[in-house]
C-alpha cells in the first residue's frame, strides 16, 4: 500500500504528526523565517524558509537541504 504524502492532508486541512510534533497548514503565503513542509520522492521535511524566489518558483531553507518548488511546500504551525 501506497504511504499517502503529508503535504496532501495538510492542504485537507487535516493536522499530522511529524516527528513528535503535530502540524497544520497556516494560512497565507510562505515567507521567511516560516515554518514548511516540503515533499518529494525523498519524502517529507520540517523546515524554516531563509528566502523566496518568485522569479525561481523556489523555498529556499536555511539549512544545506535544497530548495524546493514552490508548489511542494505547505506552511505550517504547530496544532495546539
Amino acid at each position: 500500500m501506497e504511504r499517502e504524502i503529508i503535504t496532501r492532508k495538510l492542504l485537507r486541512g487535516e493536522t499530522v504528526d511529524f516527528e513528535g510534533i503535530r502540524l497544520e497548514m497556516d494560512e497565507g503565503p510562505i515567507s521567511s523565517g516560516d515554518l514548511y513542509v516540503a515533499e518529494r520522492n525523498t519524502g517529507p521535511k520540517l523546515l524554516t524558509a531563509l528566502r523566496i524566489s518568485e522569479e525561481l518558483g523556489c523555498v529556499f531553507p536555511t539549512t544545506p537541504d535544497y530548495p524546493y518548488n514552490i508548489w511542494e511546500c505547505v506552511k505550517v504551525k504547530e496544532s495546539t
